[in-house]
């Protein structure tokens, strides 16, 4: 006998334990599994681990190698085996050639109005007992995205961009999301408090606001495709860019598309990338309509 679908008769209550204890589990193994590689692969390992000198490329390198364990240990692993134990639907359907292009050009084109939302997020006066993880964070990105080979580019996008699509979109759209809306009977609700979440657990809140926005974005592309593969894709294109315009070759010097500009996003810009997301959506939405129609 498999262990396949042993747990699909559980109460929720039981599966959410089941979920969470997983997540927990497979976190701890995939750091250790993630710093013991250093540890007997650097040079200098245990100073690498303890240290994190962000000056060091070699160092950032096998910090993007624990960065990448640690992920698929928190999002990727544990839902996969907790879909196999339970037989749990993340609804995978197949995507229209179409609406990825839609989605595709709808994340490129929010870019603006997200990062004119960063910079009055910024401006908000929280404590700074509030801040204190932010500046680390932002450091670590910056070290992550000097990337001079494209060998760094390929590997920080795999870091950056594949695993937290997959992962994030796994946990947040394709589990959370769905089981909020079975509980609260109400998918809009469901959108809006799994987007707080994707939010706040990246505890950074400069930029809570904006992350926010995006939440709520990825949740209509699952609810109204029943697919996940859509948010994957729009996230990961999310991730992407911010990679991609970081690299030499492509460098982008606008802090609309550039992480590590220091210029205004010119609020024209927003104001066009807003409206011209919501065309998109709205576009979006007919074509997924019309399909279901069919």
């Amino acid at each position: 006998m498999g262990f396949k679908g042993i747990y699909k008769d559980k109460s929720s209550a039981s599966k959410v334990g089941i979920l969470f204890l997983l997540i927990f589990v497979s976190a701890v193994l995939h750091t250790f599994v993630g710093a013991l590689i250093v540890y007997l692969f650097a040079e200098n390992g245990l100073q690498i681990i303890q240290n994190q000198d962000l000056s060091n490329q070699i160092s950032v390198n096998y910090l993007k190698l624990m960065q990448f364990f640690s992920a698929v240990g928190l999002f990727v692993s544990p839902t996969f085996l907790y879909a196999y134990l339970t037989n749990f639907d993340f609804k995978f359907l197949a995507i229209s050639k179409q609406n990825s292009i839609l989605v595709i050009a709808i994340m490129l084109l929010i870019t603006p109005f997200i990062g004119f939302l960063l910079e009055w997020n910024m401006m908000i006066p929280f404590p700074d007992w509030l801040l204190s993880s932010d500046g680390k964070s932002e450091a670590i990105v910056e070290a992550f995205l000097n990337m001079s080979t494209y060998w760094d580019l390929l590997f920080t996008l795999l870091v950056v961009a594949v695993v937290p699509a997959i992962g994030e979109e796994l946990l947040f759209r394709g589990y959370l999301q769905q089981k909020f809306g079975k509980w609260f009977g109400n998918m809009h609700t469901s959108i809006l408090i799994t987007a707080f979440l994707f939010s706040a657990i990246h505890f950074h809140f400069q930029g809570i606001i904006p992350r926010f926005v995006l939440g709520v974005l990825l949740g209509y592309l699952f609810y109204w495709s029943q697919s996940l593969w859509l948010p994957i894709l729009a996230h990961f294109i999310n991730n992407a860019q911010a990679v991609l315009f970081s690299y030499p070759s492509f460098k982008i010097e606008s802090s609309a598309y550039s992480v590590l500009s220091e210029t205004s996003v010119d609020p024209i810009m927003a104001l066009f990338s807003f409206f011209a997301v919501i065309f998109l959506l709205y576009m979006l939405h007919q074509n997924i309509s019309i399909k279901e129609a069919d």
